[in-house]
């Protein structure tokens, strides 16, 4: 298992949310041209992605996939250069909280502002040490209300002697607009109780090897009220090599791969099957982390989608989850993991979370529930809006 820090997650400050716009797309350039990054070199290397698109950044996240063998000599900036915008994205990780950084291997990740984890605090015994969705050390949300056209680059660079790396590849996924918006506060969840947990909720283990979504569903769905058979509802899902449109590939297929291969599908769908069948059901992505906490406070248990499980009491969560863009049939792009899987969080404390997986209630650390919930971008399905 993965070294957890022991200390509590910082509570996220809440990210401001974008009004409605008419016209809404997503965008996503990467850069696959390796480069070595140099020993204890801090002028680094750049790469560059050269973007025609002149419509207004609504959201912007980043990704990178860069092997190194000591990821705390590691310092990553973005710069938009045509708006001569720059933040830091990455920097030396586990420097100040560790003297050396974090001495592990690899990161592959994703930057977005919306996710609970800070990136500077990752490093985990698994290989990618950094992996998932965590929040850049400087906010991506700088660059929002530019224009998306112009030279962006990447700067990487080693800071320690005694560890070269090399930069894989660099993407950039934004939602962009021909109307330029301006972020709004979101609303607050309020004040939340430092611990809550839901009593009688039951389950049991899924009947076919991929529809971990359908039983958690129908297990949700039955805390509510509601008794909808598990095959009933695994069949009324649509079908998509898209997972946010439809279920992906053979539910008796082989656990832990990605589309287009047999993998599972996503919240949306799944609270679509729900609202069919007459509930109150919601798919989020992102939910945070208040807000997943004001839903267990308010007695109401959350369906949420992590890279891991818990099989006959046997630990195979994976925690650092490796999120990957993906580029459907009908286009455009979403997030996924290998070992996608869903399990109904039921409780929580300042250091621990406790959630319903088939028939048994487990317990797992906060750090390591939120670095493992990050990989699909805090996805989720709550019975409130």
């Amino acid at each position: 298992m993965p070294v957890l820090s022991k200390s509590v997650p910082p509570t996220p400050t809440p990210t401001a949310t974008l009004p409605p716009d008419p016209n809404p797309s997503t965008a996503l350039y990467c850069n696959s041209h390796a480069i070595d990054i140099p020993d204890n070199d801090s002028s680094g290397i750049t790469s560059n992605i050269q973007i025609g698109d002149a419509k207004y950044i609504l959201d912007l996240e980043i990704r990178l996939d860069i092997s190194h063998s000591w990821v705390g000599d590691i310092k990553a900036t973005l710069a938009h250069e045509d708006n001569s915008s720059q933040i830091t994205l990455v920097n030396q990780p586990g420097i100040p909280a560790s003297a050396s950084g974090c001495d592990q291997d690899n990161i592959a990740a994703i930057l977005d502002d919306d996710i609970t984890l800070p990136v500077e605090e990752r490093c985990s015994a698994n290989v990618p040490s950094i992996s998932g969705i965590f929040r850049p050390q400087q906010p991506l949300s700088t660059f929002i209300g530019e224009t998306f056209n112009g030279n962006w680059t990447l700067k990487v660079s080693d800071n320690y002697e005694g560890d070269a790396g090399r930069l894989h590849e660099w993407c950039i996924s934004a939602k962009i607009s021909d109307v330029a918006a301006t972020p709004t506060p979101p609303p607050s969840v309020g004040s939340l109780p430092s611990h809550a947990q839901i009593a009688k909720i039951s389950g049991q283990s899924q009947a076919l090897p991929l529809d971990c979504e359908s039983r958690s569903a129908v297990d949700w769905a039955a805390y509510f009220g509601k008794k909808i058979d598990e095959f009933d509802f695994f069949y009324s899902l649509p079908e998509s090599d898209d997972p946010d449109l439809g279920f992906v590939g053979n539910v008796y297929g082989s656990w832990g791969q990605i589309p287009p291969y047999s993998y599972g599908v996503h919240a949306a769908p799944i609270a679509a099957a729900l609202r069919d069948y007459g509930l109150e059901a919601y798919a989020h992505r992102p939910l945070s982390w208040d807000e997943l906490r004001a839903e267990i406070a308010s007695g109401r248990p959350v369906i949420a989608w992590i890279a891991g499980n818990v099989i006959n009491g046997v630990a195979v969560y994976v925690v650092n989850g490796v999120p990957i863009y993906y580029q459907p049939s009908e286009g455009g792009h979403t997030v996924v993991a290998r070992y996608e899987h869903t399990v109904i969080v039921t409780g929580y404390t300042t250091d621990s979370v406790s959630y319903l997986n088939g028939g048994a209630i487990y317990t797992k650390s906060l750090s390591q529930f939120l670095e493992s919930w990050s990989a699909l971008r805090n996805m989720a399905v709550t019975a409130r809006p």
